[in-house]
């Protein structure tokens, strides 16, 4: 179930960005030769009009060919071709899929306030929002979603039950742990026990207060507006990190390739729909900031090459561009090989 909502999650994602594409393509005059969601080899595809519809082997991301994008095409007028549209068009054509990411983030995190959303408070209940695989509470059978409802450390029962006193009395506890939790409405309990002799007083699970917030229309909206200003300042943040850390020689810890997304999926639906769409509006967000970078064969890096040729007023060679955006495609190819390792390697 999981590998099909993760499947869902990126379909929409990205559908939804390659359609900013494909809609502003075709309100400039462009040609579409093809709207393809994953990246080859093709599986199947189907033909509609001028423009060809492919599903690919890799599920985890897509794209929108438009006519003259690499150079100009003898198959195709010259005038339904990129290259020869004015700078301007150019250059909507290249941000429509950023706006249509915001716009479908904006979208689902205001229907994940209105019907509902779970969000962390300092009156919320004690749940668990991910879970260490090779922890004591996974292999006790605790998972995400689940909410505790009592825990007996040291033979006394902690009250009152805050994450806060929670991780106290685990952290100072000298025996085995006694906890009693809800998960698809039954009660169950697990008692952990930690090796002897150990010093390390972790079960292997975060826990935040969560309460489920619901709002009126307009005031979600407005909610909405804040949490994607929330999240792409994050974004840019870590991004920062992530450069300060490769020029200083450090890695940053914590990227995520599509394994581990995969996983942060059925996590987010085991919390909730609201919780699940609110997680999709993040994904969104994530795509449309890093689309944007000013790196090859990413948007924003064609939106780079579009402003130098509008402000210097000469066109770069074709086969040049072609040639950079493709060592740009292949970098980021190797660096999803790369998080993809990082992401099994911490499942075993």
């Amino acid at each position: 179930m999981t590998i099909i909502l993760f499947i869902i999650v990126l379909l929409v994602t990205v559908i939804v960005h390659e359609w900013g594409h494909f809609f502003a393509a075709r309100k400039s005059g462009m040609t579409v030769e093809e709207f393809g969601f994953g990246i080859p080899p093709r599986l199947f595809s189907w033909k509609k009009g001028e423009t060809t519809y492919s599903i690919n082997a890799l599920p985890i991301g897509g794209f929108v060919k438009i006519a003259g994008e690499n150079g100009l095409e003898g198959a195709v007028p010259p005038e339904r071709q990129f290259d020869t549209k004015p700078w301007y068009l150019k250059s909507l054509v290249l941000i429509a899929g950023v706006v249509m990411n915001i716009v479908l983030a904006f979208v689902l995190f205001t229907v994940a306030y209105s019907i509902g959303m779970p969000t962390t408070s300092s009156t919320g209940t004690p749940t668990v929002v991910s879970v260490t695989a090779d922890g004591l509470a996974n292999a006790a059978g605790l998972s995400v979603g689940d909410t505790i409802t009592s825990v007996v450390a040291n033979g006394v029962e902690v009250s009152p039950l805050t994450t806060e006193s929670l991780h106290d009395s685990i952290s100072t506890s000298t025996g085995a742990i006694s906890i009693d939790y809800l998960q698809g409405g039954q009660t169950k309990n697990a008692t952990l026990e930690f090796p002897e002799n150990t010093t390390d007083r972790k079960i292997g699970i975060a826990v935040e207060p969560i309460e489920t917030i619901r709002l009126p229309l307009f005031t979600a909206m407005h909610a909405a507006v804040l949490q994607i200003g929330s999240i792409a300042s994050g974004i840019w943040n870590t991004l920062g990190m992530l450069i300060g850390g490769l020029f200083g020689g450090e890695a940053v810890q914590g990227l995520m390739g599509p394994v581990g997304l995969a996983r942060e999926v059925g996590g987010a639906a085991s919390i909730g729909f609201a919780y699940l769409l609110a997680f999709t509006a993040a994904i969104s967000i994530n795509l449309a900031v890093l689309n944007i970078l000013p790196f090859p064969a990413l948007d924003g890096g064609r939106l780079i090459v579009v402003l130098l040729e509008a402000i210097t007023r000469r066109r770069f060679s074709p086969n040049v561009v072609g040639i950079i955006h493709t060592v740009g495609f292949l970098l980021l190819l190797v660096l999803m090989l790369v998080l993809t390792v990082g992401d099994v390697r911490r499942l075993f």
